[in-house]
């Protein structure tokens, strides 16, 4: 008798999607995990006991301008801002774009005094994708990243201001059994927490476990539940154009480079049954060609 193969149902939101982040990170509920994340992924030293949470939609510095909007903000008793974006996909200007979220978030606080005592914002980037450096030889066994302002040859830091924090996860490689701290385990939930049906020995922590239990969808109740269902659809709709999108692109581009490589044969005196056998492209084609 054949065995019928069970298809295994996906536990865990997967953090690297817009429709997991937001189901962990936009409940309020889960407030101390947030900070657990927050936390590991902070500079030494670096540690924040309470947050509160901040609007995430702004209005850009003039009206012509177009709202922006955080994936992730919040505040720490200090005055601290703590901005955390998830960005899957490639993307040539993320180091810049985060720069700028960083940059309105840290002058938004400089409206509301003459003094600018303002209070150092930290953006946290979990990236499902690497960023080009110039040296990838430095980059092999590196995942994570600080930029910030520093004297360039004392590397002094003169004050907190803005710390930017990368999280390349598409770096980050390791199996579970080969992770050797907090950081590390971390990151392989963020990354591969999805892919788990249980919690391993290894995760058998108190900060794993719980960000676990806020990952786990069977847990959600009925109103988050129908609302991650909905941004799972729409975000996998969104891919689909996006992939769809491509493809047609990559299409359109190889017959634009058939009908140059056919204008060029016809241009040396090639015959028109010679041109349509070398390019595949039709008659019609190769007439409406000859004809321009």
């Amino acid at each position: 008798m054949k065995e019928e193969k069970t298809e295994l149902v996906q536990r865990y939101v997967s953090l690297l999607t817009n429709s997991g982040f937001k189901a962990v990170f936009g409940d309020r509920a889960n407030k101390d995990v947030v900070m657990s994340v927050i936390n590991i992924l902070l500079p030494e030293g670096k540690q924040v006991h309470d947050i509160t949470y901040l609007q995430t939609e702004y209005q850009g510095p003039t009206l012509e301008s177009k709202e922006f909007q955080y994936d992730f903000m919040c505040q720490g008793m200090d005055g601290t801002a703590f901005i955390v974006e998830m960005q899957c996909y490639p993307n040539d200007y993320w180091f810049k774009r985060c720069v700028s979220y960083a940059s309105r978030a840290y002058d938004m606080q400089n409206r509301k005094g003459e003094e600018y005592d303002v209070a150092p914002v930290y953006l946290i980037g979990l990236m499902g994708t690497e960023i080009r450096h110039d040296d990838e030889t430095l980059w092999e066994k590196k995942y994570m990243s600080e930029y910030t302002f520093r004297e360039k040859e004392t590397n002094e830091l003169q004050d907190e201001t803005i710390f930017i924090i990368f999280a390349e996860l598409a770096r980050f490689d390791k199996e579970l059994a080969e992770c050797e701290n907090d950081l590390e385990k971390m990151l392989f939930i963020i990354k591969n927490g999805w892919r788990l049906q249980n919690q391993p020995k290894e995760l058998r922590k108190e900060i794993f476990t719980h960000l676990l239990e806020a990952c786990e969808i069977a847990e959600f109740d009925k109103a988050k539940r129908l609302q991650y269902d909905q941004d799972m659809y729409d975000e996998k709709r969104r891919n689909g154009e996006l992939a769809t999108a491509k493809r047609l692109g990559k299409e359109e581009g190889r017959e634009q480079e058939k009908a140059a490589i056919a204008t060029r044969m016809l241009a040396a005196g090639l015959p028109v049954e010679q041109v349509m056998e070398l390019t595949g492209l039709s008659a019609e084609e190769v007439n409406e060609l000859q004809s321009r």
